[in-house]
């Protein structure tokens, strides 16, 4: 898929500004069993393997975008994350943010389980954690969806839209954890605490789950997928540090923390808010890895290098540039030896060391003692 492509009106998602999701996961649960009561037909016929359920997805989609849950797109700063948004096909909306929320799930429940049926995947197993959260939320709706291998008609235009679609469910299950996370705060210390805790791994697991989605199409077709990503098709810095719906969900850890909530909270539950923000992490360390972010620089270190006019990682330094089609010449005084040791002390870090960095930046939200700002 060349850069630039636009993908159907259908693809695009929209979404709540995460700070104004005041309401908790039972209350979206409640607005999507009502939306569901409300569909041209069910859900289940609609997710379900049979022969007739194509269309029958089809037509929810339409009739799910074609209503939205209201609201009015607002474009607002940080201009970062506007063009994190318009990349991964997200509009942030105002109005009923519960109702808007419950749409995207339904809206991209039908757009996982149509992409997996076009194009199977790679993962292998059941896709519970990745399609259960509306049976999560409603407590029904029992699904069995088979999975099958990988094996799309246009590898390259799914591979592609794996990544877009894999995102925007991530996106969805990252405004539910932070509501959660919210709750579990307001829960500590009280017979409700157990149960929150619950609800906030099982969210976890999802979030984790929808990380390794978006990264399921063989490896080799990543580079095609992180062009798009790279100026001029975004903005330079261009990174997943700008994605709201994390900087919302950081900024709820960090009240978890300030709050006194994490004080509050019995140490197995304290241990289980942990242990599931780490998988969540874990899941990016591990999608990084799988794209070669072992060796290879993480999108933003790789940019900051050739910003500051070093070659990226595995490019030639006398080759023509990419943008120019000229030549980068070598100095007349330069000594091969001083160059690689050069080279080598000012190589960026590691995609998966950066990003084991960050979670345990991220984690220390999370642990006992005096509050971590980074």
């Amino acid at each position: 898929m060349p850069r630039g492509t636009k993908f159907d009106e259908s693809t695009t998602l929209r979404l709540p500004l995460p700070n104004e999701l005041s309401a908790g996961t039972a209350a979206v649960g409640r607005s999507l069993t009502a939306l569901l009561e409300r569909a041209p037909m069910t859900y289940e016929a609609a997710m379900s393997d049979d022969t007739s359920a194509a269309e029958a997805r089809r037509r929810l989609l339409d009739w799910a975008t074609g209503h939205r849950g209201g609201g009015q797109v607002v474009l607002e700063p940080p201009a970062g994350s506007r063009i994190h948004d318009r990349h991964f096909a997200v509009e942030r909306v105002q109005g009923d943010s519960t109702a808007l929320l419950a749409t995207a799930v339904l809206v991209s429940d039908l757009l996982v389980r149509m992409d997996l049926a076009a194009s199977g995947t790679t993962l292998g197993g059941e896709p519970e954690e990745l399609l259960g959260v509306t049976a999560f939320l409603t407590g029904g709706l029992s699904l069995s969806v088979k999975s099958r291998e990988w094996a799309p008609a246009d590898a390259s235009a799914a591979a592609h839209l794996r990544w877009l679609i894999g995102h925007q469910r991530f996106f969805v299950v990252l405004q539910l954890l932070s509501s959660a996370l919210s709750g579990v705060d307001e829960a500590a210390g009280t017979a409700r605490e157990e149960e929150a805790v619950r609800e906030f791994t099982w969210l976890c697991r999802s979030a984790s789950t929808c990380m390794r989605y978006a990264a399921d199409f063989p490896p080799h077709w990543y580079g095609e997928v992180r062009d798009t990503m790279v100026p001029p098709a975004v903005n330079a810095g261009f990174s997943g540090l700008q994605t709201r719906d994390h900087q919302h969900l950081v900024s709820v850890m960090r009240a978890l923390k300030n709050g006194g909530g994490l004080d509050r909270m019995a140490p197995r539950s304290a241990e289980a808010v942990h242990a599931g923000v780490s998988q969540l992490y874990d899941a990016h360390v591990w999608v990084c890895d799988r794209f070669g972010g072992s060796t290879e620089p993480s999108l933003l270190m790789a940019q900051s290098r050739q910003g500051a006019g070093r070659p990226a990682v595995g490019q030639n330094p006398s080759a023509p540039d990419s943008r120019t089609g000229t030549a980068v010449p070598r100095t007349r005084a330069e000594d091969p030896t001083s160059r690689t040791q050069s080279v080598e002390s000012t190589a960026p870090e590691s995609g998966v060391v950066a990003a084991r960095k960050l979670a345990d930046q991220r984690l220390r939200q999370l642990a006992p003692g005096p509050d971590c700002t980074s």
